[in-house]
């Protein structure tokens, strides 16, 4: 029966599967116990619903309680062998009847059935069952009974009523019901059965079981792509999850579960249990399943073309669809003669099936039939299937359809539009369309983070086709090869290109000199890129118009990043005075998110929602990392992080200069205010690991986290090595808050005059940039070192005006903390970390509330949240002297709360309750 999709390899099968089916097995063991309890316990369910599993648990659950039990798994040929589940029944009873019952049932079996074998049988099997203790029968799959063993079952059941035995049977319905006319419905009535369904899972369900298997929550995508291809069908689940692992498309990050693309299809085995039982069942089943899985989106043409392509009459390709729709493989359409898959997986399990050339037999036959107006199917569907046909179709209208296609489909959809033009360039022979191609694919690739293909095509028509195209398309290519080398960490050619390879490069004196720049950033070399960009000047604004408009965009934003904010902020005053400005919506979209982004990168969101609205930019589409900077800056941190974990296990941030850093920087405050410490680390590591540029940008929420933990040292020097890291690139941006740490961290070391020398650079940069950020972080690292009233109160005003959650509260924290200011304004910062739900920071907000006597309010909210905060650290791995540290209390009291957390929820040790969080069950 196809409801078992898993290969062998899935060895803890039954407890996957059975996950959301706890109280089904509870109510059948509570059924099959009870006094009373009906002769004929029935589970029903569709195929792959996972009746098998549940039949496992009920088993175990009995012999757990120290009854008997007899498990009979039945086989589809059985149908057809008179009296098989009689005699089997028999020759597995009890052994102290086998004197008795076994051998004359043993003798029974083996003889030919005979006008009184039934009969025979019956009175034997009776015998035995009502002489014997309590017994559970638990018998799978039991739709394939013979007729005759139904025939001596039954009335045996009958008579079992509130006897000693009761029979719990695995039952599938095919859609015309069980031969015999016995239904379970009607078992039901007659007082024989109890029917229990078990119906396919529903989206919080699926959403357990695969949080349970992946360690990890699913996204929404995930959660959509699985219903829609698996039908809540447990096992089906399990088998995607584990076919998007094995090829590489399914990605997690913090504990959360991504698809890099909703089309990218699960790399599933060819010898699924749910394959191999198609394969064996003869006839035309097999070679028409397969080809179904093709062409079933072809509606009523589907049937013919089937028929052409396994060499069948349509006749009989007719009747192996029914016996498919009987073994509900297949369901009916929306129109005669239309075909849908129940589990629209299994078609994608049938597909590994095909050889090389059935693939593209069906696919020919598939795009023939399109063409030529005898079948219809959506523009996803027969691209696909020209991308499989290849030159079995005409190459140049294929390549033509293909090209299109891929290209309009560039921006939504980068794994189909990658494979589609990538098609097309092999089936195109002329150079100049092969290269449009290549432009086109190299594009799309570099958008969706496919570097390895980006490069390959960027570089082809860099070294042969450099001829065939315009010096702005060249230098698209030539960007996109850089970018490519940067987003696969290639610092050995980027290198080249920086030492001596960029001169080489084909264009324009000017596209090397752009090129070299972008090479130099993504080795996090921003002063030389500056200096050569600076050098080269009247090369480049000489250029043509696209390089001049990326020389200067360059030069204004390197300029700011060195702490040379001049035509930045005449850029942000008036981003109109670019070359391309009038040239297309393309490039003011460009412009104003580079500009944007910079802002954002001083800490100034404000600035750039103003430029974007202003510019009606606003309310249309921006890059998902630059959204994560901006609604964790403007405390959206749901959404923020929601965004951030997809961009990041998708790698949707990598390869732009400096948003991977920004977005890990935004992520990892979030995840540290929140109390998950060892993920916020996390994140932080894969910032210096994936794409290690402007790390410096990272030290503020590093320290954070080796303060929360009693590191002050450590917090320290982590400091210092982000100042030391800046400086020796040139960069300013972000210093600013790095000065304050370091004042503060003076200060806590008693140094008042090293803490009024980090006054100094604080004014420094804040003079240079003339942000309000800066001017923020001046105010406070002047009213900590010098002990100025004024100066705290001013910067209080700043941050309100600003109305930056998280710095607000952050700010007030720190002058009432060094007694700058009256300890009532705590309850403002506490209610703003609340709206973050920033748990650690309350918590540690809390501890300067008792020290200055302030009462938090709503005790009871207090407690529940002190549990959460709790439980989270927990799960972040940390150990009872860590906890003490972090929450400020003693180890004793640590221990205290724990108890009383793990009585409250019923988790008996640390794993159980880390388990019970990720998997979304704390109480």
């Amino acid at each position: 029966m196809v409801n078992n999709w898993h290969s062998e390899a899935d060895s803890d099968r039954p407890a996957r599967v059975l996950f959301g089916r706890d109280a089904t097995v509870t109510r059948v063991v509570d059924l099959a116990t009870s006094p009373d309890a009906a002769p004929l316990i029935l589970l029903t369910g569709p195929a792959g619903v996972g009746r098998s599993a549940v039949l496992d648990a009920v088993d175990e659950e009995l012999t757990a309680r120290g009854l008997r039990t007899l498990t009979l798994r039945l086989a589809r040929n059985e149908r057809d062998r008179p009296y098989s589940l009689a005699s089997r029944l028999g020759a597995e009873l009890d052994a102290r009847d086998r004197a008795t019952v076994l051998r004359s049932t043993a003798k029974t079996a083996a003889a030919p059935p005979g006008p009184d074998t039934g009969r025979r049988l019956a009175a034997e099997l009776r015998a035995a069952l009502t002489t014997r203790d309590k017994l559970t029968v638990l018998v799978d799959d039991v739709q394939w009974t013979d007729p005759d063993s139904r025939a001596v079952l039954l009335p045996m059941i009958r008579h079992l009523a509130g006897g000693p035995v009761t029979f719990v049977c695995a039952l599938r319905l095919a859609p015309a019901g069980p031969g015999d006319g016995v239904t379970p419905d009607r078992l039901r009535a007659a007082g024989l059965a109890e029917v229990v369904p078990l119906r396919p899972l529903r989206e919080a369900e699926v959403r357990a079981l695969v949080t349970r298997r992946l360690q990890a929550e699913p996204s929404p995508a995930l959660l959509a792509y699985l219903r829609r291809e698996c039908r809540g069908r447990p096992t089906a689940v399990l088998t995607a999850l584990a076919g998007h692992q094995r090829g590489g498309s399914l990605r997690v990050f913090d504990r959360h579960a991504y698809l890099t693309s909703p089309h990218w299809p699960p790399a599933l085995p060819a010898d699924l249990p749910s394959v191999e039982y198609l394969r064996r069942l003869g006839g035309w089943v097999w070679p028409v399943a397969k080809a179904v899985a093709v062409l079933h989106p072809l509606g009523a043409a589907a049937t013919g073309l089937i028929a052409e392509a396994v060499g069948a009459d349509e006749t009989a390709v007719r009747k192996a669809l029914d016996e498919l729709y009987a073994e509900e493989v297949l369901r009916h359409g929306p129109g005669p003669g239309h075909w849908r898959f129940r589990v629209p997986l299994l078609a994608s399990a049938l597909t590994t099936c095909l050889g090389p050339y059935e693939r593209r037999r069906l696919a020919q036959l598939a795009v023939t039939a399109i063409w030529a107006g005898e079948a219809v199917a959506d523009d996803r569907y027969l691209a696909e299937q020209l991308v499989t046909a290849g030159r079995f179709v005409d190459p140049g209208r294929a390549s033509a359809e293909l090209l299109d296609k891929g290209s309009a489909a560039m921006l939504a959809d980068g794994y189909c539009a990658e494979r589609w033009l990538r098609a097309a360039i092999d089936l195109i022979t002329q150079p100049e369309q092969r290269v449009q191609g290549l432009l086109a694919h190299a594009s799309t690739c570099c958008i969706h983070l496919r570097y390895a293909e980006a490069m390959e095509s960027a570089w082809t028509v860099l070294s042969a086709h450099a001829d065939l195209v315009t010096p702005e398309e060249l230098l698209e290519m030539e960007l996109v090869y850089v970018s490519a080398l940067g987003g696969m960490g290639d610092t050995a050619a980027l290198t080249e290109i920086c030492e001596g390879g960029w001169r080489s490069l084909p264009g324009g004196e000017g596209h090397r000199i752009v090129t070299r720049c972008i090479a130099l950033c993504h080795l996090d070399r921003w002063r030389e890129a500056d200096d050569h960009l600076a050098a080269r000047r009247d090369d480049w604004s000489g250029d043509n118009v696209v390089v001049a408009a990326l020389g200067q965009l360059m030069h204004e934003c390197f300029g700011a990043y060195l702490g040379r904010t001049g035509a930045f902020d005449l850029a942000v005053a008036d981003p109109s005075r670019y070359p391309l400005w009038t040239e297309g919506a393309r490039h003011r979209f460009e412009r104003l998110s580079q500009l944007a982004r910079v802002l954002m990168g001083f800490g100034e969101p404000d600035r750039a929602e103003r430029l974007l609205a202003d510019h009606h930019l606003l309310v249309g589409y921006r890059p998902v990392p630059d959204r994560v900077v901006a609604d964790g800056q403007a405390g959206r941190w749901d959404p923020a992080l929601q965004l951030a974990r997809a961009s990041l296990a998708t790698g949707l941030s990598v390869g732009d200069l400096p948003v991977h850093t920004q977005v890990c920087r935004e992520t990892s405050v979030i995840l540290g205010a929140r109390g998950q410490l060892a993920r916020a680390r996390e994140v932080i590591e894969r910032a210096r690991t994936v794409q290690p540029v402007m790390l410096h940008l990272l030290s503020a929420p590093e320290s954070y986290l080796d303060q929360s933990l009693g590191a002050a040292d450590r917090a320290r020097r982590v400091v210092a090595d982000g100042l030391a890291l800046a400086a020796g690139r040139g960069l300013v941006v972000g210093t600013d808050e790095l000065w304050l740490a370091m004042a503060l961290a003076e200060l806590a070391a008693g140094d008042t005059a090293a803490a009024r020398r980090c006054v100094d650079e604080v004014s420094r940069v804040a003079e240079l940039l003339g942000t309000g950020r800066a001017r923020l972080c001046r105010l406070l690292a002047t009213a900590v070192a010098h002990h100025d009233r004024a100066r705290a109160a001013e910067a209080v005003r700043l941050a309100r005006r600003r109305g930056l959650p998280l710095e607000q509260a952050d700010t007030i924290g720190m002058v009432v903390r060094h007694g700058l200011a009256d300890a009532s304004l705590l309850h403002e910062a506490y209610a703003l970390y609340g709206e973050l739900d920033a748990l650690l920071r309350r918590a540690q907000l809390r501890n300067l509330m008792r020290e200055h006597e302030v009462i938090a309010p709503r005790r009871s909210s207090v407690v529940a949240e002190n549990e959460r905060l709790l439980a989270t650290l927990v799960t972040e791995g940390l150990t009872n002297r860590e906890l003490a540290v972090v929450l400020g209390t003693s180890e004793k009291s640590v221990e205290g709360r724990l108890g009383r957390l793990f009585k409250r929820t019923g988790y008996r040790s640390r794993v159980e309750l880390a388990s019970a969080i990720l998997a979304g069950e704390l109480p």
